[in-house]
């Protein structure tokens, strides 16, 4: 090689070595071609776009290439499809840029700017209008589409089979569907604004492990955000407001996590279905038909919630098993919390107040109603056809009918609640059998306890004072126990009405204004016994009852004033004149040596207990409940065992009419066929329910 040829070599490579790593920036005017400036750069250049308007479709295959506005502004520097079959721009490269343009007209499901298989680029500061799809990433990852305003279009932000992308700040309204993201994972959407599009604001569908944060939905013809088949998602400090059909909805969508949204103003605002395993923490839902609605749902959490105003429910469990509702302030919901076909569901720690129904259970078993707080409602707990429910230790007062309603239900356990200051009854039970109420209060209401037309059920130990009318009521009904109580300071104490064959024991019935004791004369073979009464009128037996017997066979054990045998009851009078006030018991057993003879009628207690004890209610010992009556001609004979076995009535169940409750779903997809997802739930509410529960007059017989 010459010298001469050597030395221009040496110049080529000097000068394609300075060349390495340096970047161009592309200016093109208006009548220039964007397409030939990408032609014409390489990595690292930038492609400046003076303002003006451009006809063209632009095809980017080289990586880290940026085209901006030279402007920045993108109302004045404009770029329509020249070809409305094809996309605006349709990159597949990585680490791309497109910022502050106008870009308009893709048709027939075309895009303004399509991404496919490209990663870490970024769209952002662009207005997208009149396309078919404004931005559509396809199998592409790490991009960021940030601060874009889509209009006029069928989906604004469409991702398909694309992972670990950033959607945020994005103005993506009145469109058919805001931002639309299928089959894909560990998508973060933020901040974007998706109102009044004409089906959902968001979707996601296959999708997982995506994160909804501080978007507003706002106005759509759909949803708000809709969520099907998708896992694993997180929904937090979303606004749904004013949706035509959900605020926020998930459709066979498990283990979500769905926190301090809002959503109002919609049909549901919150709807969960088929879509078990999730939280909903700490959420506002309010102004809808539905506030917080669990649907075929399993192991959920529904805590901290504020929900209010919903005129059919506000947390409703429909067909649920497994769930905890806790620590939620509902109000002015027509029901406050509704478990329906629901079982081994936990209600705890919520305050219900100022609505229909506080809490409501139909034909829903094995829950536990705990501490729950239910003020000022016109129901605070309703029971319908249920069955092996605890509620322990809740509080409902002041509810303008009743405090607690007992329908065509079984086997339920009621213990250390207080029913006070309700308008109605404190607690009552309407054809329910084999229930327990067990260390209650109930004062203050019209009526305490009362129960018609139940069988077998346990009324026990529980303080019913200060009511205005009855304490402890029954009308038409067979073989309870209603023992321990303290029936006090009421209008009457306990109160049969045409019922039989129950027993009454240990009750303290005092200081009431009528009656201690009162029987209809179609109540019969009633046992009373070991009761204390102190009343200026202590009983009320009507004549034409058969079968009612006041003492049981003498039993040692301490009796209800703390004497050493159990026999009859201890009638005393507020005046210290009662017949076991100052009757003799000469062998010192705590048993007055003479029957007592009750006025009014032909009825004695035999074994009446003396004076010198105070009452107490400790437990009650096994006693022979064979007893020794008189009957109407005065003669002595002994009465057939009671019977405790508990006649169990069949509920009747009259107002079921639950139906269309599981959604009818159609697949969504990409072409103007969609078929929105639609779920169509009829809910039985108040109706006939209410019918069964008013206060007539069925104690009929008290004038006599």
């Amino acid at each position: 090689m010459n010298r001469f040829v050597a030395l221009a070599v040496a110049i080529l490579i000097f000068t394609f070595g300075s060349s390495i790593g340096t970047s161009a920036e592309l200016t093109v005017q208006p009548g220039e071609s964007i397409q030939s400036a990408v032609n014409n750069a390489t990595a690292g250049d930038e492609i400046v776009v003076s303002p003006g308007n451009y006809n063209e479709n632009v095809v980017i295959t080289k990586d880290d290439i940026v085209i901006r506005s030279g402007s920045g502004n993108f109302e004045d520097t404009v770029i329509t499809a020249n070809d409305n079959a094809t996309n605006v721009f349709s990159i597949d490269a990585d680490k791309v840029t497109i910022t502050g343009l106008t870009i308009k007209g893709a048709g027939l499901d075309r895009s303004g700017i399509y991404l496919s298989g490209s990663n870490n680029c970024t769209i952002d500061n662009n207005r997208l209008v009149n396309n078919a799809l404004g931005i559509y990433v396809q199998y592409s990852m790490y991009n960021s589409i940030l601060n874009n305003t889509v209009e006029q279009g069928k989906r604004a932000v469409n991702i398909e089979r694309s992972h670990y992308n950033i959607i945020t700040n994005n103005d993506v309204s009145n469109q058919r569907f805001g931002i639309y993201v299928t089959a894909s994972e560990g998508n973060k959407i933020s901040e974007n604004k998706a109102n009044m599009n004409s089906n959902h604001g968001i979707v996601l569908e296959n999708c997982n492990n995506t994160r909804l944060e501080n978007n507003t939905v706002n106005a759509n013809g759909g949803s708000g955000v809709h969520i099907v088949y998708s896992n694993g998602n997180t929904l937090i400090g979303n606004a749904a407001d004013s949706n035509v059909g959900y605020g926020i909805s998930l459709t066979d969508s498990g283990n979500s996590s769905i926190e301090n949204n809002t959503a109002v103003n919609s049909t549901r605002a919150i709807l969960l279905l088929r879509s078990g395993e999730s939280t909903v923490l700490n959420n506002l839902a309010s102004n809808s038909a539905f506030g917080i609605r669990i649907s075929s749902g399993m192991n959920s959490n529904i805590s901290g919630n504020e929900v209010s105003n919903n005129n059919n429910s506000g947390i409703s469990l429909l067909n649920s098993v497994n769930c905890t509702v806790s620590e939620n302030v509902l109000s002015n919901n027509t029901i406050g919390v509704d478990l329906e076909l629901s079982n081994n569901t936990v209600v705890l720690n919520n305050s219900l107040k100022e609505g229909g129904r506080g809490i409501s259970l139909r034909d829903s078993s094995y829950n536990l109603v705990s501490n729950n707080t239910a003020l000022n409602n016109r129901y605070g707990m309703y029971i319908m056809r249920s069955q092996w429910n605890t509620l322990f230790n809740n509080t409902v007062s002041t509810s303008v009918n009743h405090g607690i309603v007992l329908a065509n239900s079984t086997d339920n356990t009621f213990t250390n609640n207080t029913f006070n200051s309700n308008g109605g009854h404190g607690a009552y039970l309407t054809n329910s059998s084999v229930n327990t109420f067990e260390n209650n209060i109930a004062s203050g209401n019209s009526r305490g306890i009362y129960l018609i037309s139940s069988s077998g059920n346990k009324i026990l130990n529980n303080k019913v004072l200060d009511n205005r009318e009855y304490a402890v009521l029954l009308s038409y009904c067979t073989d309870n126990n209603v023992s321990g109580n303290e029936a006090s300071n009421s209008g009457r104490g306990i109160h049969l009405s045409t019922s039989q064959n129950n027993v009454i024991s240990r009750n303290i019935i005092a200081m009431n204004s009528v009656s201690g004791i009162f029987m209809s004369s179609t109540s019969n073979g009633n046992t009373v016994f070991d009761n204390y009464l102190n009343n200026v009128i202590n009983s009320d037996i009507k004549g034409g009852s058969e079968g009612n017997v006041l003492n049981v066979t003498k039993t040692a054990g301490t009796n209800i004033v703390g004497g050493p045998f159990i026999g009859g009851n201890f009638w005393a009078k507020p005046d210290g004149s009662g017949f076991s006030q100052t009757a003799t018991d000469a062998d010192g057993d705590g048993i007055a040596d003479a029957a007592y003879k009750l006025p009014g009628n032909n009825y004695s207690d035999f074994l009446p207990l003396v004076n010198g004890y105070e009452p107490k209610q400790s437990v009650k010992p096994q006693v022979n409940l064979n007893t020794t009556s008189t009957e109407i001609t005065g003669t002595e004979t002994t009465a057939n065992e009671t019977k405790t076995i508990a006649n169990e009535t069949t509920a009747n169940e009259t107002d079921k009419a639950e139906a269309n409750k599981m959604e009818n779903q159609t697949e969504v997809s990409k072409s103007e066929n969609e078929t929105e997802v639609n779920v169509s739930e009829t809910n039985t509410t108040e109706s006939a329910d209410d019918s069964e529960i008013n206060t007539g007059t069925d104690e009929t017989e008290d004038a006599e």
